[in-house]
């Protein structure tokens, strides 16, 4: 059976769980420092690296086997 999208207020419906889904600390490792290992699973090539009041990304390159650093505001 398919479920209507609309609360019994007349808004869109929100879904247990997905502010969960937008904290990503818990659900993506996190550091304090730059990764200098190479990741062995899927999951360990995404990184959040927080230090100070700055926070960011770190990708795993395969390809060139190296971290790339992406800057989060």
């Amino acid at each position: 059976m398919i479920q209507s999208n609309e609360s019994k207020s007349g808004g869109a419906e929100e879904f247990e769980g997905l502010n969960h889904f937008f904290n990503l600390e818990g659900f993506i490792r996190t550091l304090t420092e730059e990764p200098a290992y190479v990741p062995r699973k899927l999951a360990d090539q995404i990184v959040l690296v927080r230090t100070g009041g700055s926070t960011s990304a770190y990708l795993y390159d395969t390809i060139n086997t190296t971290w790339r650093r992406v800057t989060l505001t």
